[in-house]
C-alpha cells in the first residue's frame, strides 16, 4: 500500500498574522525560519506554541488556529501543511470537538437580548 501526502507550502512575513480553519488532520511544519519566531495558538487550547525551523505541530480536524510571526524576525518564514490523502478514522475526541464547533457556529450568527424571547439573525 502506498501512502500519499498532500502538502501546502506558504510563507508568512515578519509581523504577519493569519488564521486557519482545518477540515482534516494535518501537520504544520516550519520548513525555513531564522529562529523561534512563529507563534501558534489553537482555539480551546490553553497552551501557546513557539515553533522554530524543523519543528512541527499536529493539528486535529476542526481546529481553528492563529499563526503569528514575530515582527522582529529577520526574514519571512516558510511553512507547510502536510496531510495524508486518505481520511483518518473519526475518534470520540473528534466527534465532541466537531459537535462543539457546530453549536458555536449556530450561536455565533445570532443576537439575544435578555428579557426578549426573540432571536435576531445578523
Amino acid at each position: 500500500m502506498k501512502t500519499l501526502l498532500t502538502t501546502t507550502v506558504f510563507t508568512l512575513n515578519p509581523g504577519e498574522v493569519t488564521s486557519l480553519s482545518l477540515h482534516a488532520a494535518q501537520r504544520l511544519v516550519v520548513q525555513d525560519a531564522a529562529g523561534t519566531h512563529l507563534w501558534v495558538t489553537r482555539e480551546n487550547d490553553s497552551e501557546d506554541y513557539w515553533l522554530r525551523c524543523g519543528s512541527s505541530l499536529l493539528l486535529r480536524r476542526g481546529d481553528e488556529i492563529v499563526l503569528s510571526v514575530d515582527p522582529t524576525a529577520p526574514r519571512a518564514l516558510q511553512l507547510a501543511l502536510i496531510a495524508e490523502a486518505r481520511r483518518p478514522s473519526l475518534t470520540f475526541g473528534d466527534v465532541a470537538h466537531l459537535a462543539w464547533r457546530a453549536a458555536r457556529r449556530l450561536v455565533r450568527g445570532t443576537e439575544w437580548t435578555p428579557g426578549k424571547d426573540q432571536l435576531k439573525v445578523l
